[in-house]
């Protein structure tokens, strides 16, 4: 599920785990710049450790996108990417 508020221009993005699927996760917020990089983070845990998450979307040109997941246990020192995917739309 995606949010936008107007007001402050950021977005919010929740993800339904089938593992749990009566639970939405935190929801990740941030906000698109240059039209071109979008970058959203949230506090959550894993194996009950403190972590913040961070997702990634970029599209360098309008028939690909990239959308990165990574954890960080050092509050945004260091990332460890665990999850990419690369979407690529055919052309109309």
């Amino acid at each position: 599920m995606r949010s936008f508020d107007r007001t402050t221009e950021t977005r919010a993005i929740w993800w339904l785990d089938g593992r749990f699927p009566d639970q939405l996760d935190l929801p990740v917020k941030g906000r698109f710049e240059d039209g071109v990089v979008g970058s959203f983070y949230a506090d959550d845990t894993f194996k009950g450790i403190p972590i913040r998450v961070r997702f990634l979307w970029a599209g360098p040109d309008p028939h690909t996108l990239r959308w990165e997941q990574a954890f960080s246990a050092d509050n945004g020192a260091t990332w460890e990417i665990n999850w990419i995917m690369e979407l690529t739309r055919e052309p109309a």
